[in-house]
């Protein structure tokens, strides 16, 4: 939450700095002071100590006379005992626990006064957040939207224009991009009043590029990012810019530049406050880059030092981990894992009608049906996901999943074609998909002619196994996975050559050129 709504970090930090550090330890407002710059710059860290000798200093420090400039109504350290605990529970917010964050921020509450109307908004924006957390998106927006209208009420519009960025990250996951991009350009009209934006406006032009990425639309994502790292270098709150940087990654990944990707997601993690989770993503988001890139190594590193576990329960505020978790294992050949975690955060999703999450779960359950051989569920699992993804112009949540995803989409077209699909997907947008898998992907008439599909990187493996007359176990310790993973593979490998038996599909490809 951004308490330095002002962007003056500096000037403070100068301030405590010159101050005897005796004074600073004996004055419960300095000390939430740097509380408040530790916890808006990421340094999560040394909040709590510091609120620790809040809570410690002489209880008459904190009674001494105190006007602040801003009035009353607008600020923070008025009330000591208040602002102590909403900062407890922003640090409980950051380590995705609920029921501790929306414990602080109605006690929070309960020790504010009715004029001290930022205290109780920003109260209320924390109970929100707890909300966030439990994957209730709809009462968490409602909420939000409530201490929206209270800052907005008491003249702070720089912290107003955070909330809307706020709002829009709920309506992003509620699968609703257009009303995200609203709650952004709104954000803006607040804050944009002069020839240059101010550096509160970052957050806004970086929810927007976000959008703009998720349909593929490059050019305008990439000119938002760029102007959104730009204001928000100068916001004193640290997670506008990581996630600028973060969606910075993904446009230049997407747009054939792997190291610029890698430089800005690396800045984007130094960036990123607290650990990761539904409120810092970026370490998920490097994770899955480096699994884009090939680097199966480093990216199977994220879940093991984060305690992430393929049996463990949804918990929607470790969701953006536990995804990136079934996209490795599927990387692993692990398929029938990755499924059964996809299954089980796919039926959360449900229960708690989350379009956004229903989406990606649906698009990464198809890969897994697809991986463990079961084409038909894999096509009508991903029809479901493309219709709800449709309406709002959603492209990267699938072309982002690369080379496995295009060949299923073609697979997908090609018994929509047939009258074979289960549902209907308009032409039109999966047009859009096919373009946005880009120059990487091969395309239709790259194909070579009597193949349907082209084969992926593992089944031309399993094929020059085959050549070799390698037997199915041999192949299986070679590739360490189980016999029936390698089963279901030569099965793709002899459908998609359209062969009979393991001999003539060695025969078909060599045919086609696939082997010598």
């Amino acid at each position: 939450m951004v308490y330095n709504i002002r962007g003056e970090a500096a000037t403070i930090h100068r301030w405590l700095s010159v101050l005897p550090a005796e004074m600073v330890r004996s004055r419960p407002r300095l000390l939430l002071a740097q509380a408040l710059m530790a916890a808006t710059s990421g340094h999560i860290e040394v909040v709590e100590p510091l609120l620790d000798a809040v809570e410690c200093a002489p209880p008459d420090r904190a009674d001494e006379p105190f006007e602040p400039t801003a009035g009353v109504a607008a600020s923070f350290l008025i009330n000591v005992p208040a602002t102590t605990t909403l900062h407890r529970s922003y640090v409980a917010q950051l380590y995705g626990d609920a029921e501790a964050t929306a414990a602080l921020a109605a006690q929070a509450l309960a020790e504010s006064q009715p004029e001290e109307r930022m205290l109780s908004a920003s109260a209320h924006g924390f109970l929100a957040v707890a909300e966030w957390l439990r994957g209730r998106l709809t009462e968490a927006e409602r909420a939000f939207a409530s201490s929206v209208t209270g800052w907005r009420e008491i003249g702070q519009l720089t912290i107003t224009a955070w909330g809307y960025y706020s709002l829009a990250l709920l309506r992003r996951a509620q699968g609703r991009l257009d009303a995200a991009a609203l709650t952004c350009e709104r954000a803006l009209d607040t804050l944009v009043t002069a020839d240059r934006p101010p550096p509160a406006a970052g957050p806004g032009y970086v929810g927007l590029a976000d959008i703009a990425y998720q349909r593929d639309e490059l050019d305008r994502a990439l000119q938002y990012a760029t102007e959104g790292i730009a204001l928000s270098r100068q916001f004193v709150y640290t997670t506008p810019l990581a996630d600028g940087l973060a969606t910075l990654a993904m446009i230049r990944q997407a747009s054939g530049d792997p190291a610029g990707a890698l430089e800005a997601i690396t800045e984007a993690a130094q960036a990123s406050p607290g650990p990761a989770g539904l409120l810092n993503p970026v370490p998920a988001q490097r994770a899955w880059l480096l699994l884009a890139q090939g680097d199966l190594a480093a990216a199977a590193r994220f879940p093991q030092e984060n305690g992430l576990d393929p049996d463990d329960e949804p918990n929607y505020a470790r969701e953006p981990g536990q995804l990136v978790l079934a996209r490795i294992l599927l990387a692993q050949d692990r398929p029938g894992q990755a499924l059964a975690l996809l299954d089980r955060l796919h039926a959360a999703a449900v229960a708690q009608g989350r379009t956004g999450s229903l989406i990606e779960t649906g698009a990464l359950r198809a890969l897994a049906l697809a991986a463990t051989g079961d084409e038909a569920g894999a096509a009508t699992t991903l029809a479901g996901a493309l219709t709800l993804a449709c309406p709002q112009g959603n492209i990267r949540v699938f072309a982002d999943e690369g080379p496995p995803m295009a060949a299923l989409l073609r697979r997908l077209v090609a018994t929509q074609r047939t009258g074979q699909a289960a549902a209907s997907v308009p032409l039109g947008y999966l047009a859009r998909l096919h373009r946005a898998f880009g120059p990487g992907q091969p395309a239709r008439d790259s194909v070579p002619p009597g193949i349907v599909d082209p084969l992926t990187s593992r089944e031309l493996e399993v094929l020059k196994m085959l050549a070799a007359g390698r037997s199915n176990k041999a192949i299986a310790r070679e590739l360490v996975v189980t016999l029936d993973t390698v089963k279901k593979h030569v099965g793709h490998v002899m459908g998609k050559l359209g062969a009979a038996n393991r001999t003539e599909a060695v025969a078909r490809a060599r045919e086609l050129s696939l082997i010598r």
